[in-house]
């Protein structure tokens, strides 16, 4: 006789357990389920059986070897699935076979399963189960003589004629296996049995009054745990190597495994808690797996039939709700609530980017609870919103369910809506681009790291969509979006010296540009806008001016008639040096306390002020930008080692949270900053040559790389 252990399936009804281990080795009571099924074949005198496998075969190999609980194993792995029938065909030796799943846990006695089966003289022997629900298993008619005389499959009550249900372990005459095709996906209880039934072969069944659990998924693991425990005659199960905390209730049902811990104040309820698995104080585990090595911040909460994949890193203070599945080595900010499953890498927690994009959001419904956060967190009185499609709509619905009232400003250009949140008085205003969501102060065009984390910890803590208020005003914008145009307008002079056009991705700028651009027969300059509907750069038949100089041409302008500017501290220094020499001034905004000049964040009015100026002094832009200082302007991100607040400090002299690191050299000045990723440092070199940027560079780099290496 011949024994086969089915140990191939991928068990993907059981994960997170199984994204990283075999179905068979999934632990009950500490001990894998193939290892409790191989002490059951030494039981009954069986000394070897062979493996089939196919899904992470080698972890299996690794863990039993060639030998296990006295059972000496060979195995034989599929390079595609074969089915029930077909992998037992391929690891077939010519005998009587004996089969098995390596992922049930049972307390079959296989030597009366064998005696009965010889003593029959049955074709094939099924071993039977009577089941409380059998609407969940493929089902069996029986006679009084105990033989098969039909099956169905998975039923309903109305179709439950008995409660015998096929445990998947079988006794296989020698020429039953030799009619199984070779090398074809075949399954034994829907291609093989019901024909050997037709045929009148002899099918009998043997039903088992012990036990058997089919661990399928975390409920059924669950109720395995703890009946297995009640059979032992224990209410639960700590191991010896594992920490528990004081005042922490370990309920009946509950096994913690070697190496973990779990702080004081706990709640364990008929869980499962992995080896090496870290909760910290103050943790509420109810009907829930921690697999291994998961670690977890005070106060986790993991509800019914949730679970946590390997190697999780949780915060404090996160919930999981019923059901919720989270795959291997996620990471889980402080106050998370998670109401769905995780896939490996799906999980990205709020952030806000650089120019205040959002990051971390997909989907409507976590824009309408981006919008419900931002609302709620910030405690928003009114916002302008600009863009179009599903996303604006659902962001807009978001911010009035929040008690926002909402200025539509539907297709609006980035600084158009800048212009209108200010005139409407607005503090804060949302633009979305396609898959781009920015959310901004009207003053600086950016948000304080303080607003960005109140927005952050609002959405992890969200309420979910159904339990929204009551929605707010909407309001169209219109009417500011013509206050906005006549602006652009009286800037714009109607004889320009200069034959502007305008390249842009976006139609709204194109449009407005269209509506306030004149005729002329001066220079031809083109003014591209980049991506991030922000900065401009301009092309003349003889050069290309860059952001930075155009910058410098609109101050210019201003200085001309002693008006001040506000511009961003990134800018070019220069403005500064021709603010004293015109007795005018220039502002640096600092942490949004003060409102920029239009013209620094909105490409629009920019190209308008420098027409303006160029057309005052009747000169072209060419020769507008050969009067500027010979400076090279260079913006650069450069990667950085792990610990990077600790290479900023150790690095560079000076650092202050939120402001920028200063450093000369050679002719050029370098502004520094860490990215708010924590990845990378943001540079900005003001320099007399790209020679001199590029040392500097170097340095720079240098000083990261010897801080990061001690």
């Amino acid at each position: 006789m011949q024994t086969i252990i089915l140990a191939g399936g991928e068990g993907t009804r059981l994960r997170p357990l199984t994204a990283e281990t075999p179905k068979p080795l999934v632990k009950i009571l500490g001990e894998s389920a193939v290892c409790r099924l191989l002490a059951r074949l030494r039981a009954a005198g069986i000394r070897s059986a062979t493996l089939c496998t196919r899904y992470k075969s080698e972890k299996l190999r690794e863990a039993l070897g060639s030998q296990s609980k006295g059972v000496h194993l060979r195995y034989c792995c599929e390079e595609a699935p074969l089915g029930t029938a077909g992998c037992v065909r391929s690891a077939w030796n010519g005998d009587d076979v004996l089969v098995l799943s390596g992922d049930g846990v049972c307390g079959f006695d296989y030597r009366s399963i064998l005696d009965f089966h010889s003593e029959s003289g049955a074709d094939v022997t099924i071993v039977a189960r009577e089941v409380d629900d059998p609407r969940e298993y493929g089902l069996m008619t029986v006679d009084s003589k105990s033989r098969i005389t039909g099956f169905i499959e998975k039923p309903g009550y109305d179709d439950c004629l008995t409660d015998l249900a096929n445990t998947g372990a079988y006794v296989i005459s020698k020429e039953v296996v030799a009619r199984i095709p070779e090398g074809v996906k075949t399954d034994f209880a829907q291609d093989i049995f019901s024909e050997l039934l037709k045929e009148g072969k002899r099918l009998c069944a043997y039903v088992d009054r012990t036990y058997w659990y089919d661990i399928g998924d975390i409920p059924s693991l669950l109720k395995c745990q703890t009946e297995i425990l009640l059979r032992e005659g224990k209410e639960s199960l700590v191991s010896p190597s594992a920490s528990v905390g004081k005042k922490t209730v370990v309920s009946a049902g509950s096994v913690i495994e070697a190496g973990a811990a779990v702080g004081s104040g706990s709640r364990v309820i008929s869980s499962l808690v992995s080896e090496n698995a870290c909760l910290a104080s103050g943790a509420d585990i109810c009907e829930a797996v921690i697999c291994s090595g998961v670690t977890a911040g005070e106060g986790l909460i993991m509800k019914r039939y949730s679970a946590l994949g390997e190697d999780c890193v949780v915060g404090s203070n996160v919930t999981v709700e019923s059901g919720a599945r989270i795959a291997p080595r996620t990471k889980i900010p402080d106050g998370a609530i998670i109401r769905t499953d995780i896939s490996e890498g799906g999980y990205s927690s709020l952030s806000f980017g650089e120019g205040g994009e959002v990051r971390g959001v997909s989907g409507v419904q976590d824009i309408l609870r981006l919008g419900l956060a931002a609302g709620s967190a910030l405690g928003l009185e009114n916002v302008a919103v600009g863009g179009v499609g599903e996303s604006a709509e659902a962001l807009i619905l978001g911010l009035r369910s929040a008690g926002t009232a909402v200025y539509d400003l539907s297709g609006a250009s980035f600084g158009e809506l800048i212009f209108c949140a200010r005139k409407l008085e607005c503090s804060h205003c949302a633009f979305v681009d396609g898959g781009v969501i920015k959310l901004v102060s009207a003053a600086s065009c950016e948000l304080g790291r303080s607003e960005e984390r109140k927005i952050e910890q609002a959405f992890n803590r969200s309420l979910p969509s159904e339990r929204l208020l009551s929605p707010e005003t909407l309001i169209s914008g219109e009417a500011a979006s013509g206050i906005y145009l006549r602006h652009l307008r009286r800037i714009m002079p109607e004889k320009p010296h200069i034959s502007a056009s305008i390249r842009t991705e976006s139609i709204r700028e194109a449009e407005i540009f269209s509506k306030i651009a004149r005729e002329s027969e001066g220079e031809r300059v083109t003014f591209a806008v980049a991506s991030d509907r922000r900065t401009v750069s301009a092309l003349t038949d003889e050069s290309v001016v860059s952001y930075e100089n155009l910058i410098i041409l609109a101050c210019k302008g201003h200085f001309a008639k002693r008006r001040s500017v506000t511009l961003p501290p990134r800018a070019p220094l220069v403005c500064d040096k021709l603010a004293a020499e015109s007795k005018s001034s220039v502002i640096r905004s600092k942490n949004g306390a003060t409102e920029l000049s239009l013209f620094a964040c909105d490409p629009i009015e920019l190209i308008a002020e420098i027409t303006s100026y160029l057309t005052e002094r009747e000169i072209s832009l060419t020769a507008a930008a050969a009067e500027l200082p010979d400076i090279v302007y260079t913006r650069r991100i450069i990667e950085a080692p792990e610990g990077l607040p600790k290479l900023m400090s150790e690095g560079f002299e000076g650092t202050k949270a939120g402001e920028d690191v200063m450093l000369e050299r050679g002719g050029a000045r370098a502004f520094v900053r860490p990215m708010k990723s924590g990845r990378a440092v943001s540079l900005y070199i003001e320099s007399v040559s790209a020679e001199a940027a590029g040392e500097l560079s170097a340095d720079i780099l240098k000083r990261l790389r010897r801080s990061g290496n001690g």
